[in-house]
Parts: structure tokens; C-alpha cells; sequence
């Protein structure tokens, strides 16, 4: 991936309803969708083109991009799928312009520059391509189930394992490292700490909480990402969420999982995995394994296949490498989280 300068800024977000949005574009739009919300969306101005999502699967993706004829606003309604396939038709068109509208923040997909498409199961980021505007309708927002929108808590949370395992390449193996993007990471997770009760409510605040968090730690990652690293917002509790997808053929709240992967890092870092679990409680995230139906067998392969999907990612985690947990250690992790 080229690098390209970060160009989403908080300006970019605009807080209303999406028909208000949508009735003042200028030109025809597409628009990609799952259901819900689709089905409870009663739109002023239609579509000219509506393709309904069931995977983000590349080539899925590309009969969808070789099928929009003179469509200049490409809009992402939905949940991650829905918006990354919009992202990725729009960037697959030149000169279009992408609208991201997220009916639920369960994960940060709605603001990141890259679309993540599978090809074999195997996640790739592609792109960039920035969202010309965001719409937060928090009335849309909130029709999602509360443990939904709770999950993009995993989104942010992350960075908490993501600077371990930067320090943990800083130590071992050199790796660039920067105080002051580590420093503002850590800031953004004091913020998020402060704004447990509002996130737990799903309030204005606290959507508007989390849109700004997810910007902020993206803005922070998106140099990394040209350098093929993902400091300081995703760590390997993300290449837990990719195994654990990749071997059971299942697609899972993605911020939920991360949750559980947060726990699987605090451990095989030695860190205080109790201080983790009560701050995933704190915001009432949903993250054991019994929460969203998978085994201890489930998670032992995901755990076992993680080396598996960070080469085919070309993704990079010495603590992995290093600290990879054996039997004894994925039962333990098990026992916490059971």
C-alpha cells in the first residue's frame, strides 16, 4: 500500500439524520446495505443502484464495482460489511466520493481508509479510500441491540494491547518506536476510561465518545500501516479475531471477540489479565467466549492457527513469535475467561 496522507479529521463527521443527509447530494448514489437496518429504512430520496451484502468476499465485490454505471456517491449503510464494500467499489471507481453511514459502531470499519476484503478466508486491507463525509444518526445508531454499539469499545480498547506488543518489538527486536504517538494513545484510553457510564448507556455522549476515539487512534495507526505494522491501535487480540473466523467458517461481533483477544494479550504479556477483564466489564462488553457461543475447542484452534494468519497477513508481533502459548497456557487463558 502506498503512503498517503491521513485525511479524515473530525470535521469530516456530520451528527444528524440520514434522510437530512442523503436528500441533499447533488448526483445519483449507490447505495450498500445489510439487513437490519435496510429493511427500517425509510429513505426520501432512493437509490439508483442497491446491492444488498452477504459477504465481502473480492470477487463478490468486483462483479459489484464492473455493474455501477454513472454513479458518483458510493454510500455504506450498515454495519462493517456494508460500509467496507462501499469503500471498496468507490475506491475500485476513481474521482467517486464514499459516504460512510454506520448503523451500529460495534467496530471502527465506518472511518477506516481501508476495506477489509477476504480472498480465501484470509483478511486483506485494501484501499485507501477516505471517507468523503461520515453520518452519525444516533437514532439509527441506537436501534442496534446495546451490546452491539458497546462493542466498539473492542476497537479502542485494543490500543491497550497493541502499545504492549510495540514495546515488546521496541525491546526485542529495535523496532521503531515513538514516544509521543505512544503517549496519545495512552490519552485516548484515559478517555475512554472516563467515558465508561455514557458508553454503557449508549448516549449521545457516548457515541460521540467513541467516533472520536476511533478517529483519533486511527489517525495515530495510519503511518504505521504503510510500514506493514499496526502500533498503536490493533494488536494481536485482532489476529486472535481473524484466526478464530478463519477456522470456525463464522462471522462474530467484531469487537466482542477483540475483547476476548485482550485477555489472551494481558496474558501472554504477563500482564494483570483481572485489571483487564473488570475495565471490559466496566463498559459491558460482552467478551467471554460463552457470550457469543464458542468452545473451548473453537478457541484453542484460533489460538493455534495465529501464526498461520499472521504470515498470510504479512502482519508483525515478535511476542508471538517469542511468547506463543502452549497447552498449558491456553487452558489457564480458558479457566480466566470461562
Amino acid at each position: 500500500m502506498t503512503a498517503t496522507a491521513w485525511s479524515l479529521s473530525e470535521d469530516k463527521v456530520y451528527y444528524g439524520g440520514v434522510n437530512s443527509f442523503l436528500d441533499k447530494l447533488s448526483e445519483d448514489y449507490a447505495i450498500f446495505t445489510v439487513d437490519p437496518p435496510w429493511s427500517k429504512v425509510n429513505l426520501n430520496r432512493k437509490p439508483k443502484q442497491i446491492f444488498v451484502i452477504q459477504e465481502t468476499d473480492r470477487d463478490v465485490l468486483d462483479e459489484f464495482a464492473s455493474r455501477v454505471k454513472d454513479i458518483k456517491y458510493f454510500v455504506g449503510l450498515g454495519g462493517g460489511r456494508a460500509v467496507d464494500s462501499a469503500k471498496y467499489v468507490s475506491w475500485r471507481n476513481p474521482g467517486s466520493k464514499f459516504i460512510s453511514i454506520p448503523s451500529i459502531i460495534g467496530a471502527d470499519a465506518y472511518m477506516t481508509p481501508v476495506a477489509a476484503v477476504r480472498t480465501e478466508g484470509i483478511v486483506n486491507y485494501l484501499g485507501p479510500k477516505f471517507a468523503d463525509e461520515i453520518v452519525i444518526d444516533t437514532a439509527l445508531i441506537r436501534t442496534a441491540p446495546p451490546r452491539l454499539n458497546r462493542a466498539g469499545v473492542g476497537d479502542i480498547y485494543s490500543a491497550k494491547i497493541s502499545l504492549m506488543d510495540w514495546r515488546y518489538a521496541r525491546d526485542k527486536d529495535g523496532d521503531e518506536y515513538d514516544p509521543q504517538v505512544a503517549k496519545e494513545a495512552e490519552e485516548v484510553l484515559a478517555t475512554l476510561k472516563a467515558s465508561t457510564k455514557e458508553i454503557h448507556n449508549v448516549t449521545d455522549q457516548g457515541i460521540r465518545s467513541m467516533v472520536k476515539m476511533h478517529v483519533k487512534l486511527n489517525s495515530l495507526q495510519w503511518p504505521y500501516i504503510a510500514k506493514g505494522r499496526t502500533w498503536p491501535q490493533e494488536g494481536i487480540e485482532h489476529v486472535f479475531f481473524y484466526s478464530l473466523e478463519k477456522v470456525t467458517g463464522k462471522t462474530y461481533a467484531h469487537g466482542e471477540v477483540l475483547g476476548t483477544g485482550c485477555v489472551m494479550g494481558a496474558f501472554i504479556h504477563g500482564a494483570d489479565v483481572r485489571e483487564v477483564m473488570n475495565e471490559l466489564d466496566s463498559f459491558g462488553l460482552q467478551y467471554r467466549p460463552n457470550d457469543y457461543g464458542i468452545s473451548f475447542s473453537d478457541f484453542e484452534k484460533a489460538i493455534k492457527n495465529m501464526m498461520a494468519v499472521t504470515e498470510a497477513m504479512k502482519s508483525y508481533y515478535p511476542v508471538l513469535r517469542d511468547r506463543f502459548p502452549n497447552e498449558s497456557d491456553i487452558k489457564e487463558m480458558w479457566r480466566f475467561l470461562a
